[in-house]
């Protein structure tokens, strides 16, 4: 199936945009990642990346209209497939849909299933269905991929260290702002925040949001182990030619943002933001974990989605659009499954790091929702008196959603305040 390409929320309080600039046409080769559109909001301009490789087709947004978030303005198509009716009823006809042999048989295939094939060059004519009247299943196609590959060398020495996908939402001068999304997020939830850090005007640091292992674009090998996550973030970053950093992390990742400020062994982390982290308590919810790796359907992940925010009504058709395009693959639910089992299994959360604050000596924010239905708002009583505890009513598991601005605010503090530290420091060894 081609790829939307929709008009996405980068801000908290934007319900629709106007597209300022195409810097594609009809028919266009393009590259995920590359540039395709700006659109324009009453508060910024946002560049917006190709989020597949492909054709880019049936660009149905001039510039100049405003659209509401979450609506498809354009579609990339795999070479040579055939354009779809999106309509209510639309369908495709697509070459693989008419089975081998001389025979005009349909291939029954999902949608997932056609999508996956694609991405791994694999024809579905050659695998054999395991749904209904021999239907073609995701589960289908990967177990094709998986005896297609051939395994890999043992290789002696140290383990090898995978680049994680990360995006860069602002460019400036000096250590840059680091941003780790939670679970089953991905580096794009944070261009709103971004933009409310660079609206205020007080640090010209450029701004890098980083895919978890196993999350967005980030390969799932490296979330094995927090070690291994550990590693694959000070990997990225140093091949990025970044060697100090501030970091803010957000839930899961939070505990890696925590876990790397004080195991990094090559990375110095400046000042530290924790945004309901995980890692200082046993408890989590566990229902809501399940709920998004379980949901097949957006109509499902709805009701899940709901209990990130104190207020329910903050959910808009933009959030909902961003997470189900990140959730609709099985293969993501998969995988981001494993994940959760391996760090939350039945809910209980396997990472106790808080005894990883007693010994660090950067700036520390931590910053929680009293209205937290994700993580109890509880682990952040008792934490050694240097860290600061910054808690907000009227909040859930988003703090940098719903209340952006403050949480903006405290996160531009505590990087002046590390380069202000750093500053005194210089003079009195003069």
């Amino acid at each position: 199936m081609p790829t939307e390409v929709i008009l996405p929320r980068v801000d908290m309080d934007m319900t629709e945009g106007m597209i300022a600039a195409w810097h594609v046409k009809e028919g266009d080769e393009v590259r995920e990642g590359m540039l395709i559109f700006e659109i324009e909001t009453s508060k910024a301009t946002m560049e917006i990346d190709a989020p597949a490789s492909g054709i880019i087709r049936q660009i149905n947004t001039p510039v100049g209209e405003s659209v509401a978030v979450g609506t498809a303005v354009a579609w990339i198509y795999a070479a040579g497939e055939a354009l779809v009716e999106h309509g209510e009823h639309g369908g495709r006809a697509a070459e693989d849909d008419v089975a081998a042999a001389g025979t005009q048989a349909p291939l029954r295939a999902t949608p997932a299933a056609r999508r996956l094939a694609r991405e791994r060059g694999l024809q579905l004519v050659g695998i054999a269905g395991s749904g209904p009247h021999g239907r073609v299943a995701a589960q289908d196609v990967l177990r094709a991929a998986m005896l297609e590959e051939m395994p890999e060398p043992a290789v002696t020495g140290a383990p090898h260290t995978h680049l994680l996908h990360s995006i860069a939402l602002r460019k400036g001068s000096g250590d840059p702002l680091v941003l780790l999304h939670g679970f089953a997020a991905e580096s794009n939830s944070w261009r709103p925040f971004s933009q409310a850090v660079a609206r205020l005007g007080a640090t010209e640091a450029g701004i890098l949001a980083v895919d978890l292992p196993a999350h967005g674009k980030s390969p799932a090998e490296a979330a094995g182990s927090l070690e291994e996550m550990i590693a694959a973030l000070e990997h990225t970053l140093l091949d990025a030619g970044i060697e100090r950093c501030h970091l803010v992390g957000h839930s899961f990742g939070g505990a890696l943002a925590l876990a790397t400020s004080a195991k990094a062994s090559r990375l110095e982390v400046r000042s530290l933001a924790l945004l309901a982290p995980a890692g200082l308590g046993p408890e989590s919810n566990g229902p809501f974990l399940r709920g998004l790796t379980d949901a097949t359907r957006r109509a499902s992940l709805v009701p899940w989605l709901k209990q990130l925010f104190a207020d329910p009504a903050r959910l808009d058709e933009g959030f909902i659009a961003t997470a189900w395009q990140q959730l609709e693959s099985p293969e993501v639910r998969e995988r981001l499954a494993v994940v959760a089992d391996t760090f939350f299994p039945d809910g209980t959360q396997m990472l106790d790091l808080r005894h990883l604050l007693n010994d660090l000596t950067m700036p520390v924010r931590v910053l929680w929702g009293q209205q937290d239905r994700i993580l109890p708002v509880r682990h952040a009583d008792g934490l050694p008196g240097h860290i600061a505890v910054h808690r907000f009513a009227g909040v859930g598991h988003l703090p940098y959603v719903e209340a952006e601005a403050q949480v903006a605010r405290i996160v531009v503090q505590n990087m002046a305040s590390a380069t202000a530290a750093n500053t005194s420091a210089r003079v009195a060894i003069r």
